[in-house]
């Protein structure tokens, strides 16, 4: 669990880089909680890419390790977690009766879709989201490989762009095409992660970003409001990249990479926040049980209140919704935390 939390020492941390984590996490909840995509366009048009970027940013290659070291490692802080929440959150959702017809979405079917780690055809329907970690494990196992051969900044971004044609051409000719642990999806996704990692290793770059950073928050939110309401209103869907559903290419891209420079902008602009930095750190157990949560909790209420009164607080709903379902994950995690601690009674995880 330490891609998304980063280093393992808090002193080794950057503030704004757990900042953005903790804005990207409710953004996106709020994404999740819009009924339509005409709501959630521009949320969907970069939330996903910027996590990607984060994790390329704080990435440090290991050209000294062989690949299956790094791949267990990897295992280990991906995998693992992936599975345990794919576990915990099946259950949770067969008890709260949200898996309500086993002869469509069956256990065998779900249990495979879990060991497939996809989250396109109705796999991992209990808790979809999680498609992120395998992809995540698939993009950085990758990115390790890369970095192991080739160091010079020229050749990298050749590779990144080649990877970023290759997924764009499955996209667009055989969008029905659905592989193991997200991996047309990855093709997409490098390039973004590769990115990260270009601009922390590009000092010019961080500088002229820190210098000029009031600036670049507002025009980089601008663009990619335009840029992501051109792409949907031209496709007519927003963008998802967990079904791999891009649209128009450029667009795509575009919109990624505008929205990434302007909230990590903004998170430099804030440079320190407690509360947000909190949510940074603990990313990943919010990612993972949210959705659920969500969904639970607004079944909840909706039993409790009127739907006058509902209909009354709706502007507050949402932000209702978002921040109840931050302190029941939070409140748990000290729970995760002795799960996580038995980790290391089982000799495979130290290997």
């Amino acid at each position: 669990m330490k891609t998304l939390q980063g280093g393992k020492q808090h002193a080794t941390r950057i503030h704004w880089i757990d900042i953005c984590r903790g804005i990207a996490i409710i953004l996106v909840m709020y994404g999740h909680l819009f009924a339509s995509d005409q709501s959630s366009y521009l949320i969907y048009a970069f939330h996903m890419p910027l996590f990607f970027f984060i994790s390329g940013f704080v990435f440090k290659p290991q050209r000294n390790t062989s690949l299956k070291k790094i791949a267990m490692k990897y295992a280990k802080q991906l995998l693992v977690p992936y599975a345990l929440f794919a576990i915990l959150t099946y259950g949770f959702a067969f008890i709260s009766q949200r898996i309500s017809d086993l002869s469509i979405n069956g256990i065998g079917y779900q249990l495979f879709g879990v060991l497939y780690g996809s989250g396109r055809a109705g796999m991992l329907g209990y808790n979809v989201l999680l498609w992120f970690l395998p992809c995540l494990f698939i993009t950085k196992l990758a990115f390790s490989a890369i970095t192991k051969y080739f160091c010079q900044t020229k050749k990298l971004i050749v590779i990144l762009l080649a990877s970023a044609t290759a997924g764009a051409l499955i996209s667009l000719l055989i969008p029905w095409l659905v592989l193991p642990f997200g991996f047309e999806i990855a093709l997409t996704a490098l390039p973004i992660f590769g990115a990260g990692y270009l601009v922390k290793t590009q000092k010019r770059v961080l500088y002229i970003f820190e210098k000029y950073k009031f600036p670049i928050a507002p025009l980089a939110l601008l663009f990619t409001a335009v840029i992501a309401t051109l792409n949907f209103q031209l496709a007519g869907t927003q963008v998802d990249m967990r079904v791999n559903q891009l649209n128009n290419i450029p667009l795509f891209y575009l919109g990624a990479f505008g929205g990434i420079a302007s909230w990590t902008a903004i998170s430099q602009i804030i440079a320190k926040n407690t509360f947000l930095e909190y949510l940074g750190r603990h990313s990943l157990i919010i990612f993972a049980w949210h959705y659920i949560l969500l969904m639970d909790l607004e079944k909840m209420i909706n039993s409790f209140l009127t739907q006058d009164i509902i209909q009354s607080l709706q502007p507050f709903m949402t932000t209702l919704y978002v921040f109840m379902a931050i302190s029941i994950i939070l409140f748990s995690h000290a729970l995760i935390v002795k799960a996580k601690a038995a980790y290391r009674f089982i000799p495979f995880f130290n290997q």
